[in-house]
């Protein structure tokens, strides 16, 4: 474990109307106002968007399963904001949904607004935060402390030599386990709703 503390800054109540992309228009934002570090929170609704669902596999490092979804959902999200090798970096995970059925993951890439979205933006400053591209995961993670502290240095790091390793291994199918062939998994998704829900990694939507 890691952390760094700081203290709330400014505080701005954003306003993204219908057509805006939730993520580009909050990226902007934070680049214009210079906020460094930071949080967000947010909830409206989003016409549609990409979304990193969890793992393709249990597997380390993770190769991420995407969805699409389309036709207007209700969402609310929450982001972190730190420095990043290109500007400010955030991090979103939000939970959507439409007609009793949920999808909660990573948005990714856009995700455009449908009538309106609220968002909550918190600076805080005196953070000692960055986000680097993390070579054993293969993601971009939170670091903290200066470039030239050692990670076991920095205030509330766990030492790495006293954690016991973890292995993640892919658990057997009951199927498997009994030797007897495995069959697709039914959908249980209504048509109206397969329809908007494409599963980016599996199926393709077509050109």
């Amino acid at each position: 474990m890691q952390y760094s503390e700081g203290r709330i800054g400014r505080v701005f109540v954003v306003r993204i109307d219908t057509g805006e992309d939730l993520i580009a228009t909050l990226q902007q934002f934070v680049t214009d106002k210079e906020i460094v570090a930071g949080s967000v929170v947010f909830l409206g609704a989003l016409l549609d968007g990409k979304m990193a669902t969890g793992p393709e596999e249990p597997v380390y490092p993770p190769d991420p399963h995407f969805v699409y979804f389309e036709g207007g959902w209700e969402v609310f999200g929450v982001g972190t904001i730190s420095p990043g090798e290109a500007g400010p970096h955030i991090h979103y995970h939000a939970s959507v949904g439409r007609a009793g059925h949920a999808l909660t993951g990573c948005l990714r890439d856009s995700a455009v607004t449908y009538l309106i979205v609220e968002a909550v933006i918190y600076e805080i400053t005196g953070l000692s935060v960055r986000r680097e591209f993390d070579e054993k995961t293969r993601i971009i993670l939170p670091v903290f402390g200066s470039r030239d502290t050692p990670a076991e240095d920095v205030p509330g790091t766990v030492d790495k030599k006293e954690r016991p390793a973890v292995r993640i291994d892919k658990r057997p199918e009951k199927n498997e386990q009994k030797n007897e062939p495995k069959s697709e998994p039914k959908s249980e998704l209504p048509g109206g709703l397969a329809d908007i829900i494409r599963d980016l990694t599996r199926r393709p939507p077509p050109s």
